[in-house]
């Protein structure tokens, strides 16, 4: 029997692990934490986003992103599916084609995916750190604690630097290098954004629908519209993860950043224009901020005062066209510095990894080093927000389980 290592329990190791004990092998899960899919049961907000209807190429990116359409075409939306029901999950839909467990809780994924392993005979080590990997011959020589195994096939599926206080780390691109890999520096990817704009701690916690547009270097780079978010430091929402990939490349390039806002985008700025005139008859003697709570929240209505410094207008029916005109562009075109981005620490993900043009598309097996795979977030393919990178570690783990 064919004995195999899988370093890493997270979704592309657990899948990986059970795909290659229904082979009949003798797999070997290697977990450094005291627990399996730490990461896992932290996604989606603890409910595990763990795919989405809409899953398309399109969707990943990194230096080769067409490496993944094999992955993706072997465990598409369908095949998802059915494979988390045949384990005993079902699943729902959300907002914007993304699937959830019926149950509302990350936990379940985790259970049923573990408990099949374990039923299927893997063994499953926990705190159990891989310090080592040696190549002698036709085995790999894994340094385990202060122990060695021997294995006939390698799996590496450590995932990335990204959240390290889930137990993450870059153990993954350190075996890949010793190995003779090349890795492509990681960079955080659906973070967000820290801004040093002033009154923006006024704003947290105000949650609004937004249309964010992307400059680096002054030049627009991307445009979505979606939830925004501001906080203390900054700015999150899903939005603001849809442009973070870009934003945190350039700042890798040391390229400056900043995004401009429509707090109001269903609304064109001739209507926004004619809705405030109007308003104006109905302004009496409210005060600037009060008669714009009528149409932003309160804590926006404030920020926007101060960002636009109409401070010394004490009555809204006070406002001549020159500051009607400063309000609508604020709302409709509200510029922020960007800083920076929250890090390793707050990244989703991470895009670079494992330079996959040195991997067979077919198995994600080492074209330099057979029976060595790599799988999942350690992989330099990372994919949009909404469950699209949860869905290629459970397609690249699914393939390699059946590959190994």
């Amino acid at each position: 029997m064919s004995r195999v290592a899988i370093i890493g329990a997270g979704a592309s190791g657990l899948v990986c692990a059970i795909e290659a004990a229904r082979k009949g092998l003798h797999v070997t899960l290697f977990e450094k934490n005291s627990k399996v899919g730490r990461k896992i049961l932290a996604t989606g907000n603890g409910r595990c986003n763990i795919s989405n209807e809409k899953i398309n190429i399109t969707c990943y990116h990194g230096e080769s992103p067409s490496f993944a359409k094999e992955a993706l075409r072997r465990f598409d939306t369908f095949t998802c599916k059915a494979y988390f029901r045949s384990l005993g999950l079902e699943m729902r839909e959300g907002e914007e084609g993304r699937l959830y467990p019926m149950s509302h809780q990350a936990s379940s994924v985790v259970d049923m995916l573990i408990h099949e392993a374990r039923s299927l005979g893997v063994n499953v080590s926990l705190e159990s750190e891989v310090l080592k990997i040696e190549k002698k011959g036709a085995e790999f020589i894994l340094h385990v604690n202060e122990k060695t195994h021997a294995f006939d096939a390698c799996v590496i599926a450590t995932g990335s630097v990204a959240m390290p206080t889930l137990g993450s780390s870059g153990s993954g691109y350190a075996f890949a290098k010793a190995l003779g890999h090349s890795v492509i520096a990681p960079y955080p990817s659906l973070v967000q954004f820290v801004s040093d704009e002033p009154h923006l701690k006024e704003v947290s916690g105000v949650k609004v629908d937004a249309g964010v547009e992307l400059y680096i270097a002054n030049q627009k780079r991307q445009s979505v519209q979606g939830d925004l978010l501001f906080t203390a430091y900054g700015l999150s929402g899903s939005a603001i993860l849809d442009i973070s990939r870009a934003a945190s490349k350039a700042f890798v390039d040391g390229e400056a950043v900043h995004v401009v806002l429509d707090l109001l985008p269903n609304l064109s700025r001739e209507e926004l224009t004619s809705l405030l005139q109007k308003r104006l008859s109905f302004a009496k003697d409210k005060s600037l901020t009060l008669w714009l709570e009528g149409i932003i929240p309160k804590k926006l209505a404030h920020f926007i005062v101060e960002n636009t410094k109409l401070t010394h207008i004490k009555e809204a029916a006070a406002l001549g066209a020159k500051e009607m005109k400063k309000i609508v562009f604020a709302l409709k075109s509200l510029r922020l510095h960007v800083k920076a981005t929250k890090g390793f620490e707050s990244a989703e993900v991470c895009a670079g990894g494992v330079d996959v043009r040195e991997l067979d598309a077919k198995n994600l097996m080492s074209k330099e080093i057979k029976n060595l795979y790599f799988c999942g977030e350690v992989l330099d393919i990372d994919g949009d927000c909404g469950g699209f990178n949860l869905h290629f570690a459970w397609a690249s783990g699914y393939l390699v389980g059946q590959s190994v």
